[in-house]
């Protein structure tokens, strides 16, 4: 359904930087084999879904658009508050969205505690590389947005609510963030695999963010009131969120605010 290349290139797109995209790039595929081992964990051992290297990508494309339409609505992000350039809020978003779920390696339970945990040298090298100015700033930022991608943890900056939302939109034809067993047939399985497409778009001012999702059958609402909707509530976005969702029963819409 997607390809590592093609996602590549729409990251490279949406980011508008190339040498921030040159950063991303060459750090994806040096560390592809950490998301290749998270992902034969996760799979092998845990019995889940794909948190591999398609789903990284797929939460980085999609935390930049979300990023590019909060900006056109006027938003500010919390580097920008803190007197910091745009392209901080889109290292914090991309390498927060890249690294989110290695933790998995470790223990699905706290996994968002792991993948800081891993990170944190890579973050290291990496912010030395794109900031001397304020290095340790950035760092935290971004190691933040790492940990509070899990909605149990509440978000604090808007970066780290980017990736947040970004991750629970990732449930398109079993691709749910809900965690379930791919071997057990349940709610859990019916909803995930109910899900077809996931589009992020404009919204209004009230609004910004307009969560389009299509699906064949009415279980899949399950998933998005489990996962995306508790990931939203824990964002700082929470009520600027509106979801479309088509239900699959007789053309059926469903709108309503997060």
């Amino acid at each position: 359904m997607y390809t590592e290349e093609e996602l590549l290139k729409e990251i490279r797109e949406l980011m508008g930087d190339d040498e921030l995209f040159s950063m991303y790039e060459r750090t994806f595929r040096e560390y592809h084999y950490y998301f290749d081992t998270t992902n034969y964990i996760v799979l092998n051992v845990y019995g889940f879904n794909d948190h591999g290297p398609v789903h990284v990508l797929l939460t980085t494309r999609r935390a930049l658009e979300l990023l590019s339409i909060i900006k056109k609505f006027g938003i500010q992000t919390t580097a920008e508050k803190l007197g910091k350039p745009l392209r901080w809020s889109k290292f914090i978003v991309a390498f927060g969205a890249l690294f989110h779920d290695i933790g998995n390696m470790i223990h699905r339970i706290n996994h968002y505690g792991f993948s800081a945990f891993l990170a944190e040298p890579i973050i290291e090298k990496l912010v030395g590389e794109f900031e001397d100015g304020d290095p340790l700033l950035l760092k935290a930022l971004t190691l933040n947005a790492i940990y509070t991608h899990d909605e149990a943890v509440p978000c604090t900056t808007i970066e780290g609510s980017l990736v947040t939302i970004a991750d629970g939109c990732d449930m398109e034809e079993g691709r749910s963030r809900l965690v379930h067993k791919k071997d057990k047939v349940d709610i859990h399985a019916v909803s995930a695999l109910a899900i077809e497409r996931v589009k992020i778009t404009e919204g209004d001012e009230e609004q910004p963010i307009l969560i389009e999702i299509w699906m064949k059958h009415p279980a899949g609402i399950f998933q998005v009131d489990e996962i995306l909707t508790k990931k939203v509530k824990s964002s700082l976005l929470s009520g600027k969120v509106r979801l479309r969702i088509h239900t699959g029963t007789d053309g059926e819409v469903v709108e309503k605010v997060i």
